[in-house]
């Protein structure tokens, strides 16, 4: 250790007096590297506290510094034992700062005592709110090459595996309800961005997977077979199909940054499969017997890939076992891996690998083939068109060429004749891309530009403004590629490139375009202009924001216009310009100038005031003529946020508090004044329901910039004598904003207007969560905060109970989402809240709806409420009705059985019945588990209860649990 001077508590006392303000703090701990602070502070009870995330009532959410965090950092290497200790005793909190700061020491600490910070990482991956999520692959990585793989895994477990679809129950309800039920497939994902999950593989699983291949392997294995149920109905789950060769049409290619989730996860577990065949041979044998208990297809594909990529003797024997079972030689043609494994299973083995007695069998069976009947069902019934032999016989040839083409090498006699003729008959050769079930060239079209960026820049002004005035837009792409188009808007962006590079900083070349700026006819260009400025105040370089504001005034004097029928406008337009997304960039531009990390200066005051005054009330041809951005699929708020003026209102709240921040004592009567004057019947342009759906947003917002005054304009922005506007303020209002006791106070008399017409507040399709539903989980909230009771006339929430009894599936949805808040609470609850949630629940038992109580699955983990009383509720549930994705709590109900045999036990025997009629799948380790558990148990009433269960699975087939010590 480097020698460091112990430092006096005088000298202590008289450092940490000194924080007069907050930077102070996080000055000194920034700076301060001396381990042999470390235990005065604790002492002094500096690392108990970190901060928690605070909540505002605007909606946000802001995670405090702690500058702690830093010093730690700072000395982990030095004395990392007591670090470590320091670090473990720090209560979970739900700041993701904090926990920042330990996956940085994690990073920095040797693998040993690095893993000892597993628990809190398993903390870090759990939270809603994470930030360096992408230093998850770098920890796997470092616990690797640390010999830390245990952990490693422990942790890996929890940052593969998928969520659900948070629809899923909509979508099923559509499933049950129409026979052609559109959009109801299944989208569960990863709970990080896919950028973020690729990472993670990449980086941190495929290095673990080079160290203990196997186990890596079996881990996602398990979390391939649940991403795949996840993605499947409840009726389905009984079947193999997993449409795997439509999501993940190659087991093993190149990734890709656009790869979807679920390939990645196919490609990292194929990764792992091969490292085992080459790294652990030992291990083979059973992760062939691993991947044949997986009942999905894509299983099956995976091993049908290690069979090809690696035949020996080992493999021979599944690789034999394979070829001989197929049934579908005359049926369809081979899918890609199993052509793969038999080609290359010739090549390897010869004519050792077939009899000539097993090869005739399979020749013979493709010669069979196709069916007629099946072709001519295809090309009438679904291609309408007309069935000829001759067609009939092409198609044959093909399938018997596409059938043989594998067995090349085995070929003999007059198969081998046969085989030649259609290939001197069929000119197109076979390949392997024929054999995936997508054989369509795709790709998206890259636009090109006719002269490339270093090619413009070497043009005059003059020039270069006569150049993009007159090139007119090509209708040919390249002959080489179809895949690439030259056109306006790829001149917009090399243009943009040029103006940000070479214009704005030579003076010259920028007076010219300011003065010349009329002389552009295109407004896409103006578009492009705007954005290099956009750009120079994302590098706060504020030297010309003067420059850029005139600039967008002079935008804006450009009105949107009345569209004509008898021509298009366009913004790459000479003739009809359209100056929309003009004005639209600069909105953003103003945007951008009021982010808080940008820090404007506050000389913009005047002319951020004067935009945002003409954004507001100029015209909008889609906002006053009521032409919605998006078709089929009318939603205020999507409106609001894509049509100019009303994404104007929002920038003028940011404004506010852009304001704020710069005088915490403003009024922001900039703000005030300009919606003033949109309220005002004497406007030339009234409100349209997308700016009421952006003032609703917004509120929260408003009240906390001048509360006294949002108050007294409440009815303007929720005017109830405007039902569709206040539909649209309110509902946007429900949906982004959270619940706060002070707004609620403002907005009671509208929650209770919300009750009375429910009908209206309904989804007009957007995407998310019904705003009803939101509703009832805010005055849930309500209720749990003791705004009011549970029942009575004063309860809202009783009354959203008996609004919504005609559709019952807004109470299941309800107690869906209590139940997710309840599991993610921790285990500790305020006793009060406590109360009023088993009092809910007992109300809720009442009613014995099944729609509602089969959603109990998260309330069984919630820990913020007492093991016994969860576990009495669920078997009261089962009772009435089976509970959604009882199949994955079991795993709960193995993890309370030691505290809870009796319960748990009883619980298990109600769900075997379920599973006798068919409605869930038991999963054998875990009923094992249970079992033998309460067969061995000495109470008479839970061996009963285990007897019973086991007799039920025993009668509805489940043989596999007949040896419970297997």
């Amino acid at each position: 250790m480097k020698s460091w001077k112990k430092p006096t508590n005088e000298l202590i006392d008289k450092a940490l007096g000194s924080f007069k303000k907050v930077h102070h703090r996080k000055y000194f701990f920034s700076r301060l590297e001396n381990p042999l602070w470390l235990e005065p502070l604790a002492e002094r009870g500096y690392f108990k506290h970190p901060p928690r995330s605070q909540r505002f009532d605007d909606g946000t959410i802001q995670f405090p510094y702690w500058p702690e965090i830093q010093y730690l950092t700072n000395v982990c290497r030095e004395v990392p034992d007591e670090v470590i200790n320091v670090v473990m005793e720090l209560p979970k909190v739900d700041n993701p700062v904090v926990y920042d700061g330990i996956l940085d020491i994690a990073l920095q600490l040797p693998g040993k005592q690095s893993a000892k910070l597993k628990d809190k990482m398993l903390e870090y991956a759990s939270m809603e709110h994470q930030l360096s999520k992408h230093k998850y692959g770098e920890l796997l990585a470092h616990w690797t090459a640390g010999n830390q793989t245990s952990t490693a895994l422990e942790l890996a477990k929890v940052l593969v595996a998928f969520a659900p679809d948070p629809q899923s129950a909509e979508k099923q309800k559509r499933r049950n309800e129409d026979s052609m039920p559109w959009g109801t497939l299944l989208h569960p994902a990863p709970r990080f961005d896919l950028w973020v999950y690729r990472e993670i593989m990449l980086k941190g699983i495929r290095t673990l997977a080079e160290s203990v291949p196997y186990k890596v392997a079996c881990l996602l294995i398990g979390a391939t077979a649940d991403m795949i149920r996840l993605r499947t109905h409840q009726e389905d789950l009984d079947k193999e199909e997993d449409h795997s060769e439509i999501w993940g049409n190659l087991l093993s290619e190149p990734e890709s940054e656009h790869e979807r989730a679920e390939k990645v996860l196919v490609h990292t577990l194929t990764f792992a499969c091969e490292r085992v065949f080459e790294k652990s041979r030992n291990m083979v044998v059973d992760l062939d017997k691993m991947l044949r208990k997986q009942r999905w297809k894509v299983f099956k594909r995976l091993r049908y890939h290690l069979y090809a990529k690696y035949p020996d003797e080992d493999t021979k024997p599944w690789i034999r076992e394979s070829i001989l079972t197929h049934k579908d030689y005359g049926l369809w043609e081979h899918r890609y891996e199993f052509q793969q494994m038999i080609r290359r299973a010739c090549e390897h083995f010869g004519e050792t690998l077939l009899t000539e007695a097993e090869c005739t069998c399979i020749f013979d069976q493709i010669l069979k083939g196709p069916s007629k009947e099946n072709y001519r069902h295809w090309l009438v019934g679904w291609l309408g068109e007309e069935f000829t032999e001759e067609r009939f016989q092409e198609r044959q040839q093909r399938f018997h060429l596409s059938q043989f083409t594998p067995f090349t090498l085995v070929l003999f006699g007059g198969y081998a004749t046969y085989y030649k003729t259609l290939k001197d008959k069929i000119k197109e050769p076979i390949s392997d891309g024929d054999y995936l079930s997508s054989k369509v060239r795709v790709g998206s079209v890259s636009n090109r530009s006719p002269r490339a960026p270093e090619d413009l820049v070497n043009f005059t002004d003059e020039d270069l403004l006569t150049f993009i005035n007159v090139w007119e837009k090509k209708d040919e792409s390249f002959k080489s590629d179809s895949f690439v188009s030259i056109n306006i808007e790829a001149l917009a962006n090399a243009f943009q490139n040029v103006f940000e590079e070479s214009i704005i900083p030579d003076p010259n070349r920028l007076k010219f375009w300011m003065e010349n700026r009329g002389q552009i006819e295109r407004p896409i260009y103006v578009r492009a202009m705007l954005k290099a400025m956009q750009a120079d105040v994302k590098a706060k370089d504020f030297d010309k924001l003067d420059k850029w504001l005139a600039f967008s005034e002079w935008v804006l004097t450009h009105p949107d216009q009345e569209h004509k029928d008898d021509h298009e406008e366009s913004d790459e337009s000479r003739v009809h310009p359209n100056w929309s997304t003009a004005r639209r960039s600069v909105c953003d531009f103003i945007g951008t100038c009021l982010e808080k990390e940008i820090d404007a200066p506050t000389t913009a005051r005047e002319q951020l005031t004067t935009l945002l005054k003409t954004l507001c009330t100029q015209f909008d041809w889609r906002l006053d003529k009521n032409k919605p951005t998006v078709l089929n699929q009318y939603d205020p708020l999507t409106e609001g946020i894509n049509n100019t003026r009303s994404l104007a209102l929002q920038q003028l709240v940011i404004f506010g508090f852009w304001l704020r921040e710069h005088d915490s004592e403003s009024r922001v009567s900039e703000v005030t004044t300009i919606l003033e004057r949109r309220f005002s019947q004497e406007t030339q342009y009234p409100l349209t329901p997308p700016e009421y759906a952006i003032l609703g947003k917004n509120y929260p917002s408003i009240c906390s910039l001048n509360e006294k005054w949002a108050i007294e304009h409440k009815s303007n922005f929720f005017p109830q004598n405007k039902l569709t506007e206040w539909v649209a303020a309110f509902s946007s209002f429900v949906l982004c904003n959270g619940t706060a006791k002070s707004v609620f106070k403002i907005l009671q008399e509208d929650f209770d207007f919300a009750l009375q017409h429910l009908d209206e507040i309904k989804n007009r399709d957007q995407v998310g969560h019904e705003p009803i539903d939101i509703l009832g989980d805010r005055l849930f909230i309500y209720y749990l905060w003791g705004t009011y009771p549970l029942k009575g006339a004063n309860s809202l929430l009783e009354r959203y109970y008996q609004r919504t009894d005609n559709n019952r599936e807004h109470w299941g949805n309800l107690f869906n989402h209590i139940g997710h808040r309840l599991c993610n609470s921790g285990k500790n609850l305020n006793q009060n809240m406590k109360d009023r949630i088993i009092a809910f629940f007992e109300w809720r038992l009442e009613q014995e709806e099944p729609t509602e109580l089969k959603h109990f699955t998260f309330w069984l983990e919630a820990e913020c409420l007492d093991a016994e009383w969860r576990l009495e509720s669920y078997s009261k549930i089962l009772d009435v009705c089976m509970v959604e994705g009882a199949e994955i709590r079991l795993e709960t109900l193995c993890d309370m059985l030691p505290d809870h045999i009796e319960k748990v036990v009883e619980c298990f025997f109600k769900l075997t019945k379920w599973s006798k009629e068919g409605n869930l799948y038991i999963q054998t380790e875990e009923a094992k588990t249970i079992l033998k558990a309460g067969l061995e148990s000495k109470d008479e009433n839970v061996h009963h209860n285990a007897n019973l269960a086991h007799e039920s699975l025993l009668s509805a087939g489940r043989f596999d649990l007949l040896n419970l010590n297997d």
